[in-house]
């Protein structure tokens, strides 16, 4: 499970309301029959549309200054393992973000009128969305980028010698092209895997837009809060702050197990994530003492990643630490979205 949480980007160069954002998570009902668009829902409505998404978010900003983000941006991408348990079935998807937002409401440290934070307390639209297309940061684009950037030169130096502007064998430019093509390390059906191409797989993921103000449009609840669970004397009166995000993202990986009667293998836990950038020593001893079947499946999950480890002896165990750090850092992402 791969959680992400982002502020309202701010300046001159974007807008205030959040309408652009709502239109870019449109972008999947562009060629669909009005029945078949996929439309917003929160906790308690389905198929809420663009204009009262804009409206409601845009209308619960009372008292935020122009510096401090209206709204908040999560999304939620479960891996192609655990959307192949639920049979990529969007309404078990629906039903497990609403659960998700309970605990969500949970992990504030704030009280409103005296007691926790409730769901009820949280506005938000969420989308299911079902694509996703290979951008510039993604591992596959990365790498096949000295490949792209040479075949794109040889295409131009083509272009130039058909038109008699420089001299040059085509079928020798073609034929340098092909054994490019033939080299690079991610392919699509045949083809370099290039930006904008979509993945494959199961890419199922939701977002989530979260106004910053509570449903009473009077108290702010900001999940980036620097600050943790912790309290702190304001204008001589004690009050409670910040947001817990570990809590929140081991609840939605428990949530999820619970939901669903999925085990989790131990490379896909936020727990071992946190052990690999604390203690990657720690991290490889407790991935060895595994069971020999959740070892093996743990390692098969891995190398789905790209990446192959082999047995290792004790005097090899820190090149074996620097394989694990590149192998989780790939292989605990969903279907190649990240973990």
């Amino acid at each position: 499970m791969y959680i992400t949480i982002s502020p309202q980007k701010l300046g001159a160069q974007y807008s205030s309301s959040v309408a652009d954002f709502v239109d870019y998570l449109e972008k999947e009902n562009t060629d669909r029959l009005p029945q078949q668009k996929e439309l917003f829902f929160n906790q308690t409505q389905d198929s809420i549309p663009r204009k009262e998404v804009i409206r409601e978010i845009d209308g619960n900003t009372a008292k935020l200054k122009s510096t401090e983000p209206r709204y908040y941006s999560l999304t939620i991408n479960p891996s192609q393992r655990e959307l192949q348990h639920i049979k990529n079935n969007p309404a078990k998807l629906k039903a497990y973000i609403r659960e998700t937002m309970k605990d969500y409401a949970a992990c504030f440290n704030r009280e409103i009128n005296g007691r926790p934070v409730q769901v009820s307390d949280i506005k938000y639209y969420a989308k299911i969305e079902y694509t996703r297309t290979y951008k510039e940061t993604d591992k596959e684009i990365r790498e096949n980028s000295p490949y792209s950037n040479r075949i794109a030169k040889l295409q131009n130096d083509i272009r130039k010698v058909d038109r008699g502007e420089v001299s040059g064998s085509i079928k020798g430019l073609e034929k340098e092209i092909s054994r490019l093509q033939r080299e690079a390390r991610h392919k699509l059906d045949g083809q370099i895997i290039e930006q904008g191409m979509q993945k494959q797989g199961s890419q199922m993921h939701v977002h989530l837009i979260v106004s910053r103000k509570d449903m009473s449009n009077s108290v702010s609840i900001s999940p980036g809060s620097k600050y943790k669970a912790s309290e702190v004397v304001f204008r001589g009166k004690e009050i409670k702050r910040g947001f817990d995000r570990d809590k929140f993202f081991e609840k939605t990986e428990m949530r999820f197990d619970k939901q669903f009667g999925y085990k989790r293998n131990f490379v896909e836990a936020y727990t071992s994530r946190k052990t690999l950038i604390k203690s990657p020593k720690q991290y490889y001893s407790n991935l060895l003492k595994l069971p020999t079947s959740e070892r093996k499946l743990a390692m098969q999950l891995i190398k789905t990643a790209g990446v192959a480890l082999p047995k290792i002896p004790d005097a090899k165990v820190r090149f074996a630490i620097k394989q694990l750090q590149k192998a989780i850092e790939i292989g605990m992402k969903s279907s190649s979205i990240g973990y």
